[in-house]
């Protein structure tokens, strides 16, 4: 789920165009033509950069100058040209940027990289940034990321809102989810065990976790930043090797039930993972010898 303020949503989804044949594409622009467009194109989010967006309006072509005004606008950290796709010989393109920008999600703010499209078109031998009209808009409420929007919709209009808020909420923070509450290690012998956490949202999510000061135990998360689809673990070991360790037997017979809290941003999800040590069994005494 990629989601910012409000008016970045809207800047989102003014950049945001429908989707080319795939076959209306060329391979690759001359050299010439190709650098020409990554300058315009630098010169354009450079402004997004400096905060001064009047900057980036001589870039803007005559026939949208008026739907360059009527969007919000934020500041973005930086930016980067991840791909373009020319058409039309070479003399229109949609070019993927990557930019970085504050995510704000329940009071959290925290800084994302999320691909923004914009359109371009050569006029007189210059490249323009034009606007097309989006059919989808990004959405904090769908399970996609994105909501069609609806036709005679203003551009600068947010995101529609669904009726039932409470449930669009919760069926996005289903979307991260753990395999299991709770994890076993045994006090007696080095062990470990492993949750599986998984991130079905559109979007990339933060993890972090606050681990209790406990020598010998060891947690690890595989992917502190984990991508839309994707899963990973955390890792939950009981070192006995561990020089922390002041007193080898207490630790054999740990019984304390530490919880280590698993922090998910921007949603600010928080799942409790308890951990139950096992003692040794106790010995059956040996039988003596007649």
């Amino acid at each position: 789920m990629r989601t910012l303020t409000l008016s970045s949503l809207v800047l989102i989804s003014a950049f945001t165009a429908v989707g080319q044949n795939s076959s209306d594409l060329f391979d690759k622009a001359p050299p010439a033509i190709d650098e020409a467009l990554r300058a315009r194109v630098d010169k354009f989010y450079d402004a997004f950069v400096a905060g001064k967006f009047k900057d980036a309006y001589p870039l803007v072509a005559d026939d949208s100058q008026d739907a360059f005004f009527g969007v919000s606008k934020d500041q973005f950290k930086s930016f980067a040209i991840i791909k373009i796709q020319y058409s039309d010989n070479f003399t229109r393109a949609r070019v993927v940027t990557a930019v970085k920008s504050d995510w704000r999600w329940m009071g959290a703010v925290t800084l994302r990289t999320f691909p923004v499209n914009s359109n371009w078109k050569a006029i007189d031998g210059q490249w323009y940034w034009y606007y097309e009209q989006p059919t989808m808009a990004p959405s904090p409420f769908s399970p996609t990321g994105l909501v069609p929007i609806p036709s005679g919709v203003a551009p600068s209009a947010p995101p529609p809102i669904p009726k039932n808020f409470q449930g669009a909420a919760q069926g996005i923070l289903s979307q991260v989810t753990v395999d299991k509450a709770a994890v076993r290690l045994r006090s007696y012998e080095t062990s470990q065990d492993v949750v599986h956490v998984r991130n079905n949202m559109p979007g990339e999510v933060s993890l972090e976790l606050d681990k209790p000061g406990i020598a010998g135990l060891k947690v690890t998360v595989g992917k502190t930043d984990l991508p839309a689809h994707e899963e990973t673990t955390l890792v939950f070991e009981w070192r006995l090797d561990d020089p922390e360790i002041r007193c080898l037997d207490c630790a054999k017979r740990m019984s304390e039930h530490p919880v280590v809290q698993l922090r998910v941003m921007p949603t600010g999800q928080v799942f409790p993972i308890s951990i139950a040590f096992e003692n040794a069994p106790p010995q059956s005494p040996v039988p003596i010898q007649k």
